[in-house]
């Protein structure tokens, strides 16, 4: 996954998607 920040269960975060070969994928995951 393309976690940038260390992200905890309640944290508010911000990603984009990518398509993957099995789907959609979360990337440039970041806390806001």
């Amino acid at each position: 996954s393309g976690l940038i920040d260390e992200i905890a269960e309640n944290d508010k975060v911000s990603f984009e998607l990518e398509r993957g070969m099995r789907g959609m994928n979360a990337v440039k995951v970041k806390k806001i």
